[in-house]
């Protein structure tokens, strides 16, 4: 695996304001502003329930780019869909094509959920996936497994639970209620803050939150309250600059609970030590990039990666403030999703259906089988053990061979 060292380069203000409007011009994929209600509406089907166009009646399984790497049929070495996405309505034990999965968490390989828009929830078991009913429209953005209890954030203001007491009437028949609001921060109204990801580590205390367009740092923590409920606590409250970029958080990661890590637009990263602690510490990274940062993998101690638009790969590997250049992925798709199980099974995935795994030798392109003309974009990747993967993203849910 070839690697190239950064050259930190010191210019003027002008030109930095430059180089970011050139980046903006390019990169074009900062992630569009969620609605604060939420309560998202699906769009319009693009495919009927064939999988043809509705309106035009062509044939959906007619391939017009890369077309052997997305083969009509299931295979054993291609990526292939899981029923659990039904089609353009969805059916009682389905989701609907349209819905866009948000987050993954699990605590083991036989208990998993996912959550999306318009109140989208499963469970897998090991064995298959089964859509689990919240009775709301309102979009999920964040997840957290929280003991035996399952949360699910729509906004801080708004947190759906499951396996958790509340006062707020008769559950769904899944068992999932609102539970209403954290506790916020006095300011949290006039941040601006919209959700966008979250991760949690299975030992950690808190879900960590990161979110686009505040005004006052994009990584914030939700906690146990002392007097019972959860409160929200910003982590990046005025330490923001030219330094530490984290005024907005696009991926999240960590080994362990108290170490994380977090990347977002014009190539920021950033490490969180001492994380469990009431004011942890912020350490800014440079990857000489002003591309957006979309996924983040804490593959060991001094291992990071970092993935984004254009193709864009970046690897810390214990320097102080330097990532390196990675140029081993071939490919200018946007990446939004890295993650793997080891140094010889990590995955890539990003938009137009567009999936990478490297075996310890070298990265191969993985075909995704079964979608006819949809490319989906993927962001979500969940490694269940060595050899299994599932990745998720705009109305599909990815796994080898269509397998468990």
């Amino acid at each position: 695996m070839k690697t190239t060292w950064l050259v930190t380069i010191t210019v003027t203000a002008t030109a930095c304001a430059l180089a970011v409007l050139a980046a903006c011009a390019t990169d074009g994929e900062t992630p569009t502003a969620l609605a604060d209600d939420a309560s998202t509406p699906l769009p319009s089907a693009a495919t009927g329930d064939a999988g043809g166009d509705a309106e035009t009646g062509e044939d959906a399984s007619v391939c017009a780019d890369d077309c052997e790497y997305y083969p009509s049929e299931c295979i054993d070495d291609a990526l292939c869909p899981d029923p659990l996405f039904g089609g353009a309505v969805a059916a009682p034990e389905t989701l609907d094509v349209r819905t866009n999965v948000r987050a993954i968490a699990a605590r083991s390989p036989t208990d998993a959920w996912l959550v999306g828009n318009v109140g989208a929830a499963a469970q897998f078991d090991g064995t298959s996936w089964k859509r689990s009913v919240t009775d709301t429209q309102y979009s999920f953005y964040a997840l957290w497994l929280h003991g035996d209890a399952e949360i699910a954030l729509n906004d801080p203001k708004r947190l759906f639970t499951r396996g958790l007491q509340t006062d707020a009437g008769a559950p769904s028949a899944d068992g999932w209620s609102l539970f209403g609001a954290a506790t916020l921060p006095s300011f949290w109204g006039t941040s601006r803050a919209l959700l966008y990801t979250s991760w949690a580590h299975a030992e950690s205390t808190s879900l960590w939150i990161g979110t686009t367009r505040s005004t006052r740092g994009g990584l914030w923590r939700l906690r146990d309250a002392a007097g019972g409920g959860f409160a929200l606590t910003p982590v990046t409250l005025d330490k923001c600059d030219d330094f530490v970029a984290c005024r907005e958080v696009y991926g999240i990661h960590g080994r362990s609970a108290d170490e994380v890590w977090a990347v977002g637009p014009r190539g920021a990263a950033f490490r969180v030590t001492n994380a469990e602690a009431d004011e942890p510490p912020l350490t800014g990274f440079e990857t000489d990039t002003n591309i957006t940062l979309h996924g983040v993998w804490v593959a060991g101690t001094n291992d990071v990666w970092a993935v984004g638009s254009t193709g864009t790969v970046r690897r810390w590997r214990g320097d102080p403030r330097l990532f390196e250049t990675y140029d081993e992925v071939p490919t200018k798709q946007h990446l939004r999703a890295i993650s793997g199980s080891s140094p010889s099974d990590i995955w890539v995935a990003g938009d137009e259906g567009t999936v990478f795994h490297y075996d310890g030798t070298a990265w191969s392109r993985v075909k995704v089988a079964g979608l006819g003309p949809r490319r989906p974009q993927l962001e979500h990747i969940w490694i269940p053990s060595p050899g299994k993967v599932w990745i998720a993203g705009q109305g599909v849910l990815l796994s080898l061979g269509g397998k468990p």
